[in-house]
């Protein structure tokens, strides 16, 4: 066990500020894949309860993908969900990311079985970048799923390790994680998160070092820091063709262990 050296963070209940399942339902099924721009478009009134619409699925994520607006609050995320799997992994971007970076990694997954739900980061700033965590985990838990993975490349590797808890996430794996991040703390000594966890990171990342992403890990707790020999960074490193299938390897040894346990 780590000491938690910081102020604990409030956990919210998982699907607090939600609409009802049935309204999420009709709106993933209703929501047609098309090519375009994320597009969430204006969020619906509510009286304190989050709004939720249909908006369109980039040609860039598997057949059948579709997506939502989901409003929580004055923070509005477009959000995708691909295939129909009873294990859901959310992918969640880099800093200015949207739904397509992931592309290639949702349609891998998806091939695996897995329902995967990505978006767009709505902002910059952690109420904008909780609230996106928040969204895409709702809406696999409002789709059907009962337990998520997360998966997260730089500022979305250091949410996905420090939400986890707060996100009930039976699994974690970051790539190339900043320890802090726009007031979010991902280091071990600062989380509450004690579950399979896997942090991947390039030896000459220029981006976040490979020190500070080692932060986030927890090796005196075994294996959970791997170091790729690249100056790549994130997602990046799927993208080398010599490091792809091991990294991609790594992932998916990472999520059979966590859904099993």
């Amino acid at each position: 066990m780590h000491t938690d050296v910081t102020t604990p963070r409030r956990v919210l209940p998982m699907r607090t500020g939600l609409v009802a399942g049935a309204l999420l339902a009709a709106a993933l099924t209703t929501s047609a894949c098309s090519a375009g721009a994320p597009d969430p478009g204006p969020a619906p009134a509510s009286s304190g309860a989050a709004g939720m619409t249909s908006a369109k699925a980039p040609d860039c994520l598997p057949s059948g993908t579709q997506a939502v607006a989901v409003a929580s609050g004055d923070v509005t995320t477009a959000v995708a969900v691909s295939a129909g799997g009873s294990q859901g992994v959310v992918l969640a971007p880099q800093n200015g990311g949207d739904w397509c970076q992931w592309a290639s990694e949702a349609k891998h997954l998806v091939s695996k079985g897995y329902r995967v739900a990505t978006f767009t980061w709505p902002g910059t700033g952690n109420i904008k970048g909780e609230a996106a965590m928040r969204s895409a985990v709702d809406a696999l838990h409002q789709a059907g799923v009962e337990k998520v993975a997360l998966v997260g490349a730089s500022k979305g590797g250091t949410y996905v390790v420090a939400m986890a808890q707060e996100l009930g996430a039976v699994g974690v794996v970051a790539l190339s994680p900043a320890s802090r991040f726009e007031g979010m703390d991902a280091r071990s000594t600062s989380v509450d998160y004690t579950g399979p966890l896997l942090v991947i990171a390039a030896r000459d990342d220029k981006d976040v070092s490979r020190d500070d992403s080692q932060l986030v890990s927890r090796p005196d707790e075994g294996p959970s820091f791997f170091e790729v020999p690249l100056a790549a960074h994130g997602v990046a490193m799927l993208a080398d063709e010599d490091h792809h299938d091991h990294v991609e390897f790594l992932i998916d040894d990472e999520l059979t262990r966590a859904f099993a346990g």
